[in-house]
């Protein structure tokens, strides 16, 4: 697995290349940085390598596709298109086509209700999607105190994508009554799932939604890692060659 996972990384890096490269350039380029490189995001990964396998083989077949649509969607929100993008490979792998068992689907797996909230005629079409959920992602950003620390504020949002913002707001009340900050996630994801179990538990006698709420984020924080290293890897190659 390990030769594998970097022999995925090396074609990784080769994919970053421009045209008019020079071949000893990327060859020096490779030899100084793969091994942090290759270090750094299978720390990461190290509890899911095939996971990780999967993803790299996506950020090269699928992500070149979508890319300019993630940086189109994100140029006018706080924060940067990779986890915008993350935030797409969790809900969907970056498929377009994607549908679910209760009817949400494309790129940002949006409902019917939010597409029309967002102006998005067309779900499965990938750039409207993408630009539909940025958007919304935004909307549950911007609804959320401003006195949250910026990292807290994106992981409560993230969350309030997934389950939406009432719950959100609920686990922020629940961790005030119960002495924590209601401004750190670290907090409120100790009591969030509680308000799941509360208000949900008794329709599902499988009820496993509290757990996968934390999940979501958790992923989505992993995907954004990751696209941020391949993100500053390639920035790096460019200055390398200029």
């Amino acid at each position: 697995m390990k030769k594998s996972l970097k022999h995925s990384l090396f074609s990784f890096i080769a994919l970053l290349a421009v045209v008019g490269l020079e071949a000893p350039v990327l060859a020096s380029y490779s030899e100084q940085n793969s091994n942090i490189f290759f270090e750094e995001i299978e720390s990461l990964w190290k509890d899911d390598p095939v996971g990780l396998s999967i993803f790299l083989n996506r950020t090269e077949e699928r992500l070149p596709q979508f890319e300019g649509s993630f940086r189109k969607s994100s140029e006018k929100l706080d924060v940067h298109w990779t986890l915008i993008a993350a935030i797409s490979y969790q809900e969907s792998h970056w498929n377009p086509k994607a549908i679910s068992d209760t009817g949400v689907r494309g790129m940002m797996m949006l409902t019917q209700k939010t597409a029309k909230e967002m102006g998005i005629k067309k779900r499965t079409n990938a750039e409207q999607s993408i630009i539909g959920g940025a958007n919304y992602f935004q909307k549950n950003l911007n609804r959320l105190p401003a006195e949250i620390p910026k990292l807290d504020k994106i992981w409560m949002a993230l969350a309030s994508y997934n389950l939406g913002f009432v719950n959100i707001n609920l686990a922020r009340e629940l961790t005030v009554k119960r002495g924590g900050n209601p401004n750190l996630w670290s907090d409120v994801s100790i009591y969030l799932p509680e308000i799941l179990i509360q208000r949900y538990a008794k329709e599902d006698d499988e009820f496993e939604k509290h757990l996968q709420a934390l999940e979501y984020v958790k992923r989505i924080q992993l995907y954004y890692s990751t696209l941020s290293i391949l993100n500053r890897e390639k920035e790096m190659l460019l200055l390398a060659i200029n």
